[in-house]
């Protein structure tokens, strides 16, 4: 019981605010043209960076999949496994097709303009 009540005691003391004697709160300027003004700013940044990802991925997921049907030699168990490579690639497209739409319609409601992004500074 003396334990239970000693984490108990701990916790809450952890959990509190402590009432500190610190000199004035010192107000940092940030440069011009750095951080994001508003949240529709982040999120389309965030969108920006999420797609182009996406995009590259399936590319290099398209690349691989016709680089291993090339080299397969008329294998059937290769050309089979290049083929799937490159349906599920390309589903992957269709995906991000209806992801990409969606966002512009959800883009639409909050007026966050997705097809006019600029690339996000890494500062």
């Amino acid at each position: 019981m003396k334990k239970l009540a000693f984490l108990g005691s701990s916790v809450l003391s952890f959990l509190s605010p402590a009432l500190t004697l610190a000199a004035d709160p010192i107000q940092i300027q940030k440069p011009a043209g750095v951080g994001f003004s508003t949240i529709g700013n982040f999120i389309s940044n965030i969108l920006t960076v999420v797609f182009s990802i996406a995009i590259l991925a399936v590319l290099v997921m398209l690349i691989w999949g016709a680089f291993e049907w090339i080299t397969s030699g008329g294998d059937k168990e290769a050309v089979g496994k290049a083929r799937g490579k490159i349906i599920n690639a390309l589903i992957g497209l269709a995906v991000l097709a209806v992801a990409f739409a969606l966002a512009r319609l959800g883009g639409q409601f909050v007026g966050v303009d997705i097809t006019n992004l600029p690339i996000p500074d890494p500062l």
